[in-house]
């Protein structure tokens, strides 16, 4: 981290001894927007259209926690019109930067400000904190496009309808999405999802009433599941006849093969848009595309 901080204070004393920030709008005429993942850059996407020129920091397949900028994408962050991010401790890189620039010419906006966040207890910090995987409910992406759609108004004012009808355009189709889940999860007598991984999904389940059982909690950094948990996840499959155990994309199936081994279950992938493959990214999938990926699995999951 104190590298980290070294790194950001050089890069500002060089921007302002040269006067260096030329936002990208100087170039083309667009806004120049920077989103530290995947889902804030689809909704900006969605938001903007060609009207800005979008930067995503964290690659396709990027590992999101313990993510450290490269000079080029601090001077991204520092040269352009609005940046996105979810505002939890994975982001702790963009308070720093900041921070250091006492936010100068960069408009900022943390997805975590859009909703009403609920804590989780990470037991292997033993300490509460809130789950920053607030995307993951297509209500609380609702929010969170319509502030996008606020911000960059409030910067472009000349396209402004434009990106009220983007918005709303896209927001249909989240609402869409919502009722497409809410048809499975309402018209169903179970409610427990099993995961043999981690759990981002703490507002997909508020959302539809679900429960949940993981072999661990929020993104804990633990690598490996205790034996009595592995054990108490294969009585509960057992004694409820659940179908499925769900991992999440892009991560590793070892604890899942072993309960789906004892069980009989199948392992399925649950996409919580944490993550997004290389191949859908150079595809164009959206977060709409993604999460309906759920939808067949969801129904498989809770008959």
């Amino acid at each position: 981290m104190k590298k980290l901080i070294c790194l950001i204070m050089a890069l500002l004393m060089i921007f302002m001894i040269t006067g260096c920030r030329e936002s990208e709008t100087t170039k083309d005429g667009k806004l120049s927007v920077v989103a530290v993942s995947f889902p804030e850059y689809d909704f900006a996407r969605a938001v903007a259209g060609d009207l800005a020129n979008i930067k995503m920091l964290i690659p396709p397949a990027g590992e999101v926690h313990g993510y450290e900028p490269t000079v080029s994408d601090i001077k991204a962050v520092s040269n352009c019109d609005l940046l996105i991010y979810t505002g939890g401790e994975s982001d702790t890189w963009v308070e720093k930067l900041l921070e250091s620039s006492n936010g100068k010419n960069v408009k900022t906006l943390a997805m975590a400000d859009c909703v009403e966040t609920v804590e989780i207890h990470s037991h292997s910090l033993d300490k509460y904190t809130f789950d920053e995987h607030v995307w993951t409910s297509p209500k609380n992406a609702i929010s969170i496009v319509n502030a996008i759609k606020n911000a960059l108004s409030e910067i472009d004012t000349k396209n402004k309808e434009a990106f009220e009808e983007n918005s709303k355009t896209y927001c249909e189709k989240l609402t869409e999405l919502d009722e497409n889940i809410r048809t499975i999860t309402e018209n169903t007598d179970k409610n427990t999802l099993v995961f043999g991984d981690r759990f981002p999904l703490t507002y997909f389940a508020e959302s539809y009433n679900l429960n949940y059982l993981a072999a661990f909690s929020g993104c804990s950094e633990d690598t490996e599941a205790s034996a009595s948990t592995i054990a108490s996840l294969i009585d509960f499959v057992k004694e409820n006849k659940i179908p499925v155990i769900f991992i999440n994309e892009l991560s590793n199936t070892a604890i899942a093969d072993q309960i789906a081994k004892e069980t009989g279950a199948e392992v399925k992938t649950f996409y919580s848009c944490h993550k997004v493959s290389k191949d859908d990214f150079e595809k164009g999938k959206t977060y709409i595309d993604i999460m309906s990926r759920n939808i067949e699995n969801l129904n498989i999951a809770l008959k």
